[in-house]
This record gives C-alpha cells, sequence and structure tokens, in this order.
C-alpha cells in the first residue's frame, strides 16, 4: 500500500469512511462543498494549512459542485463516480479533471471513458455489517424501502404485485424513511425484493446484506454476481414470473432465508465494508499516473462540464453566465456543439440561427461529429431544412458513409438516429429529454422528437423499439410504443410476443401472461408454433415461462 498519511475528502458520503481512512492511519481532511456550484480547493486547503497526499471527490447526490484547482495540487486526484447510470452523460466531460476516476458500476466505466478519460476502475458501494437479528425475532416477511412516483410506473407495479404475493404474510412498504429508519426496518425484516432503474448495482442491496435480509434482485450478470453469490448469498430474477416463483419458496422457508442472508452478511464482511473501499482507494492512488487536465485544458474541460450539467438542470447558472464561459475557452469543435446546445435550450434563436450561418458560410469544423449533429438539428429547430441536410451531409463526408437524402425533418432525424445507434449512443441515461427544448444527442432522442409531432409514426415505433430492446429499465416505456404498434397490426404475434416480455419485466405478470398467450395464439394460426416456442426459448432460458403457459 503507498505511503498516504493526509488525505483531503471532498463530500465524504459518510463518517464511516473518513473512520475507515483514520484507521489505516491517515490524516483526513473532511469537505464539504455545499451549495455553490463551484468549490476552490486551493482556497481550502490553503484555509485549513492542509497539504494533501491524495485528493478524492465522491459524487453528492444533492446539490452538485465542480472542483477548481484540481491541476495545482501535487498529488493523486480521484473521482468517485456513484451514480454513473444517471450521470455519465456529464461525468464523463468531469473525469478529464482527475488522474483517476472510479465508478461503482462496472457496466457503466465505458461511458466514463468517452470523452478521453485514461484511467477509469471499478469501485463498488460498501455499508458497515449490522447487529445480526434471529429471522425468527424479525417482525416482517418482506419489507421494500423506495420513493414511488408517476415517472416509474414499473416500481408501482412491483408494490402492487408484492401487495398481492404477500397476502397473509407481513410486509411493509415504506417510502420516506429516513436512513436511520430505514435501516431499522430491513433490521426487522427478513426478504427485501430489490428493483434498480437502469440495471445498477444499487444501494439496496448493500444496505439489505448488511443485516442479514435475503436480497431478491434483478438478474444483472456477472457484475452483480462478483459481489453476492446467487442462490448462496442472494437471489436473482430475470422477470415477475421469476420472482413469483422464487417468492414462493422463500416466505415461510424461514431457515433458508436465515442461511442465505447470514451468508450475504458475513460477504459483506469480508469484501464490502468502508475499509475494504478505503484500502482499494490507497492502491489506485498508488499506481495512479498524472493524467489530469491542466491549465486551459483544464479550464475547457470545467467549461464542458459546465454546459453539460446546465443542459441537464443540474448548475443553478443562467445561459449568459454558461455561454461567457465557453466563450473565454479555446473555441474547439466540442465547446462550439456545446454553446449550440445552451443556445437552444435557452430559446436564443437570432444567436443560434447565426452561428448555423457561420459555421455553414466559413466550413467550421466539417469533421466534427458533434458540430454536424448539433448543428444539424439546430437548423431544424429553426426550420431550416437545407441548413440541417447540409450538415448531415458534411457528416457523412467526413465518415465516408453512403449519401442517403432524407425528403423530410423526420428522415432526416431518423438518419441521424441510425449514425448515433451505430456509436452505441442509444440513450442520455438519467437526462430528462424535452424535444420542445433540447437539441438531441441520442438516437432515442431523436427518434422520440419525430414522435412529437408523429405520436403513431409507425416506422419510428419500430426503430425505437428495437434500439431501446437492449436497455434495462425502458420495458414500461417500450410497452408503451408497442401498444401503439398493435392498434395498426393486429395479427403481429411477434409484437404481441415483445409486448409479453416488457410486461413481465415490468411486473405486471397478468398482462404479461396475457399478451404471451395471445401470442401464442396467433403463431399458432399462422403456422408458426415452432417460431414461438423457439424464441421464447431464447429469451427465457429458465423455461418458466414456457411451464407457466402450459
Amino acid at each position: 500500500m503507498p505511503d498516504i498519511k493526509r488525505a483531503c475528502l471532498i463530500d465524504p458520503p459518510q463518517q464511516v469512511l473518513i473512520n475507515a481512512f483514520r484507521d489505516l492511519g491517515c490524516k483526513v481532511l473532511p469537505l464539504r462543498t455545499g451549495d455553490s456550484p463551484f468549490f476552490d480547493l486551493g482556497q481550502a486547503l490553503d484555509e485549513n494549512k492542509f497539504e494533501p497526499d491524495l485528493v478524492v471527490q465522491t459524487e453528492t447526490l444533492g446539490n452538485r459542485s465542480l472542483v477548481t484547482g484540481l491541476d495545482r495540487v501535487d498529488c493523486p486526484t480521484i473521482f468517485w463516480a456513484v451514480d454513473p447510470h444517471l450521470n455519465a452523460h456529464w461525468q464523463a466531460r468531469y473525469a478529464r479533471l482527475f488522474d483517476l476516476t472510479c465508478s461503482t458500476q462496472r457496466g457503466w466505466m465505458p461511458r466514463l471513458s468517452a470523452q478521453g478519460a485514461e484511467d477509469v476502475r471499478w469501485l463498488p458501494w460498501y455499508h458497515r455489517v449490522e447487529e445480526w437479528t434471529p429471522m425468527a425475532e424479525r417482525r416482517y416477511d418482506m419489507a421494500f424501502v423506495g420513493r414511488i412516483s408517476g415517472q416509474r410506473p414499473a416500481r408501482q407495479w412491483m408494490v402492487d404485485f408484492l401487495k398481492e404475493k404477500t397476502r397473509g404474510f407481513r410486509l411493509a412498504l415504506e417510502h420516506s424513511l429516513s436512513y436511520g429508519e430505514m435501516m431499522a426496518l430491513y433490521a426487522d425484516s427478513r426478504i427485501i425484493p430489490n428493483e434498480s432503474i437502469f440495471g445498477e448495482i444499487n444501494f439496496r442491496l448493500f444496505e439489505a446484506a448488511s443485516c442479514g435480509c435475503l436480497v431478491v434482485s434483478q438478474d444483472l450478470g456477472d457484475e452483480q454476481a462478483a459481489l453476492f453469490e446467487p442462490g448462496r448469498e442472494m437471489d436473482t430474477y430475470a422477470h415477475v414470473v421469476e420472482l413469483d416463483e422464487k417468492l414462493a419458496r422463500y416466505l415461510g422457508n424461514e431457515r433458508l432465508v436465515q442461511a442465505m442472508g447470514r451468508a450475504a452478511r458475513e460477504r459483506l464482511q469480508a469484501e464490502h465494508l468502508p475499509e475494504h473501499r478505503v484500502r482499494t482507494l490507497l492502491e489506485y492512488a498508488g499506481d495512479a499516473a498524472t493524467r489530469r487536465a491542466t491549465a486551459r485544458e483544464a479550464e475547457t474541460w470545467t467549461g464542458l462540464t459546465v454546459a453539460a450539467m446546465w443542459e441537464a438542470d443540474l448548475l443553478p447558472l443562467d445561459a449568459p453566465t454558461v455561454l461567457d464561459r465557453l466563450a473565454g475557452l479555446e473555441q474547439t469543435g466540442e465547446v462550439l456543439a456545446a454553446v449550440l446546445r445552451v443556445q437552444a435550450k435557452a430559446g436564443m434563436t437570432r444567436p443560434l440561427q447565426a452561428n448555423v450561418h457561420a459555421i455553414l458560410a466559413g466550413n467550421l469544423f466539417p469533421d466534427d461529429p458533434e458540430v454536424n449533429l448539433a448543428g444539424s438539428l439546430a437548423a431544424l429547430r429553426l426550420d431550416g431544412f437545407d441548413a440541417a441536410r447540409a450538415f448531415r451531409l458534411r457528416h457523412v463526408r467526413a465518415t465516408g458513409g453512403r449519401i442517403e437524402q432524407a425528403s423530410d425533418p423526420a428522415g432526416l432525424l431518423t438518419l441521424w438516429a441510425k449514425d448515433l445507434a451505430r456509436r452505441d449512443l442509444l440513450i442520455r441515461a438519467g437526462f430528462a429529454f424535452d424535444s420542445t427544448i433540447h437539441l438531441p444527442a441520442t438516437a432515442g432522442e431523436c427518434l422520440m422528437t419525430i414522435l412529437r409531432d408523429r405520436p403513431e409514426h409507425l416506422e419510428t415505433l419500430r426503430l425505437l423499439n428495437t434500439l431501446l430492446l437492449p436497455v434495462m429499465g425502458l420495458e414500461q416505456a417500450r410497452v408503451g410504443f408497442l401498444s401503439v404498434l398493435t392498434l395498426h397490426e393486429r395479427e403481429d404475434w411477434r409484437l404481441a410476443f415483445e409486448i409479453g416480455l416488457a410486461n413481465l419485466k415490468s411486473f405486471r405478470l397478468d398482462s404479461g401472461l396475457q399478451e404471451l398467450t395471445l401470442a401464442r395464439q396467433l403463431a399458432d394460426k399462422q403456422g408458426q408454433i415452432r417460431l414461438f416456442k423457439k424464441a421464447l426459448a431464447v429469451r427465457d432460458t429458465s423455461g418458466l415461462l414456457e411451464k407457466r403457459l402450459g
């Protein structure tokens, strides 16, 4: 372990993490960034007369502050992204200001590297171990703590399913508990069903395991299995039918639940305590090279981060302030694209129009994909279809693609959507896209812009469904797209099949099984029952759906 004796922790998430640094012999300066959008690290260090051997900023889930002066400290700097599944769209830029970026989500590390950050590593969440309570002494058979809102109907459907499933058992459902109240409830509960937003490893897994609960979570693959062993320390489900089967097994089987809950708690105690994460941070710092942006480059990445966060309504700044910061930077393609996006969101029609014209007239950054995308969609916003196509043509020539002429805005947006999909830019997870103010930046956003004016545009609905199929967490949205399609293509068993599976992944047990039954009937009627069975076997390797359908 490197000889790090003085650690500056910016927004440390919990006192237990500070204590873990101290227990390993570090003198710690904890700093809170507060409500200001910017935090001057150099000033804070001077005021505290502290020279760190390591600086770690942990992402906060409330007010967010960007740290300035990182390029002036003489030690490794680390940013710990806690919610990259919701914030990678700006964190990828912010990562350039640090030597090393850690991600709680292994699967989201490529997104954090998207803007050139060279060193991104996995650092999962953690929890202290809680006092053990025997299962026989716990009041509740099952508990779930989570906010219910109209933005996440799948969670409401899960809660409805749990209420039905636990008739005759003791179920606790809470949505506004304090941290202490939540942990007390977990300590008094046996089974904790888990549900994620975008297939992320969430806090609930560690919190419940620390109390020795049996967590039954969505199947998140190897990343989750590397933390807790499915079938021994927790369990998983692919859809609500599998959840139904497994809860039936565990409810009332106190001995099995206790054995698995105890195993989870022991695994947490062995590998997932605060001191384990601190040791890893110190090891990471020991071999981290100096990769952070400095001087003018640091100003550029700070400005680009500001623009990305402002576009997502995450910084309390006005548009002129953001644009002034961008104007003071070296005018790269990325900066110019950011200017267009800020002006579009702010409704600055005349400056936006002037910039679109100047870029085309001066042939500025003709090979830059971000300039061409933002310029094309800005021109489209301004009803300049010819200019929008001109930007698209620049992009095709720069990339050596096949020239395809769009005859209308929907066609142009579709071409951009397909291009962005090929670059794996499907959605900005966590970004509340509004097609009336934001310029699209992903395939999904381009297609949603078409649907704003043409909500039953079948080609767009089909393409959107196909693109979003692999994105965990969007099943409830796909149910809506597919439902519109079935109104026009009632005999297509594949549509009913997809609606059925999407419903089952959204915790709608009866609706999902009904749609699958309909799909089977339609396939049988069309002489394609073998194709139906093959498709079902591929999409449900457990075989539970075939068994349930009978």
